[in-house]
């Protein structure tokens, strides 16, 4: 299986000294949440993933690569530990609430979560680890960093939407791109643009370099448009917010409650759902197939829908040499990555072809135009 592959391409000269904690409770809960927000149980063929992958493994997978580059358990930890406040649906829950443009709302705490796991208190102090060293994951740029750096949190989802959710790249060609991939911690002994603000500013990131026989650069920033665009299409922007709406129904009428998104799996809460009476409007939404933009905007269910933008401008290490992908290959960053059409088709509305019925039960949940 790709996922099984692409685990092991990450764990590759890593350290078992990660093993013990993903078997305890609190990692293990997050096998029950998909990495694509509920993408796994759509019918829309340009969104369901080929094969499941969960933020368990996105969080296994960040955490190894964070300690080969490292070399320090409490950032590889930090990697781990990072998503532990997702909620079943993952992002879906910033669409429920309202928040589709920052998205940074939607978990629960990580230290309280953590405090909660003796099994884990107990490895962090065999470890001589500091639960507080451990539970921010902007302590440390390696793990995540404002857009538009390269962070391990965000290389995962580039790499695994090119390869398991939108499958537009081989194992070989992700693999290929993963190891284009280093942590530069400071600029000893590098030159840099100085025409390029980030390059004097910089305290810390990844950066991408390439190989005589590739992959280059361009290849790297395909896969991060490949990242973007999907999260700006109409049909990823339609069903996530579709799906808050109605998490918000079957929580209004009692089937299922906002705590069972952090306590149930995925799995569970549709099975709640699906036991119900009122399972018909889970059923359309996980059965119909189109979406399209509303010329009209007189559908029952038109919705204009303006989620955060995810992007990734990485720097790029050429012979101790650092600058932006401009410095090394003239104006191909923009002429790759226009996303300005992409943004505009943001204030179309947009709808599916749901039942008249589902539309109208999930109306009373959208937001306002």
């Amino acid at each position: 299986m790709l996922t099984e592959q692409y685990e092991k391409l990450n764990r590759e000269n890593s350290t078992s000294l990660l093993d013990r904690y993903f078997n305890t409770k609190t990692l293990q809960r997050l096998k029950g949440r998909g990495m694509f927000c509920g993408m796994d149980f759509v019918n829309i063929p340009k969104l369901k993933p080929i094969e499941y992958y969960s933020r368990f493994d996105h969080s296994k997978c960040v955490a190894y690569t964070a300690y080969k580059l490292s070399d320090d358990l409490k950032v590889a930890l930090t990697g781990a530990f990072h998503d532990v406040g997702t909620l079943s649906f993952s992002h879906v829950n910033s669409f429920k609430k309202g928040d589709a443009q920052t998205q940074e709302n939607d978990e629960l705490d990580i230290k309280k979560i953590l405090m909660q796991d003796d099994e884990l208190l107990t490895y962090l102090n065999e470890d001589g680890i500091l639960i507080d060293d451990v539970i921010d994951p902007a302590k440390y740029n390696i793990i995540d960093k404002p857009i538009p750096t390269l962070c391990l949190d965000r290389l995962d989802g580039i790499l695994t939407t090119c390869l398991i959710w939108q499958h537009t790249h081989t194992f070989e060609e992700i693999e290929g791109l993963y190891y284009m991939v280093g942590y530069l911690e400071n600029l000893k002994g590098i030159s840099i643009d100085t025409s390029s603000e980030r390059c004097l500013k910089f305290n810390g990131e990844l950066v991408i370099s390439e190989a005589l026989e590739g992959p280059f650069y361009e290849d790297f920033f395909k896969a991060i448009n490949v990242y973007s665009k999907i999260l700006l299409s109409k049909e990823s922007r339609f069903m996530m917010e579709v799906l808050g709406m109605t998490l918000n129904y079957y929580e209004d009428i009692g089937i299922i409650c906002s705590d069972d998104l952090f306590n149930l799996s995925e799995d569970e809460i549709i099975a709640k759902i699906l036991d119900s009476k009122y399972a018909d409007v889970y059923k359309d939404i996980t059965t119909f197939d189109q979406v399209y933009y509303d010329k009209s905007n007189n559908d029952l269910l038109s919705i204009i829908s303006h989620p955060k933008i995810r992007q990734a401008n990485p720097l790029c290490l050429s012979y101790n040499y650092l600058s932006e992908i401009d410095g090394v290959s003239g104006e191909f960053y923009q002429e790759l990555n226009p996303l300005r059409e992409d943004i505009n088709d943001t204030y179309k509305p947009i709808s599916g072809n749901l039942s008249n019925n589902t539309k109208r039960i999930l109306a009373k949940y959208k937001r306002h135009n």
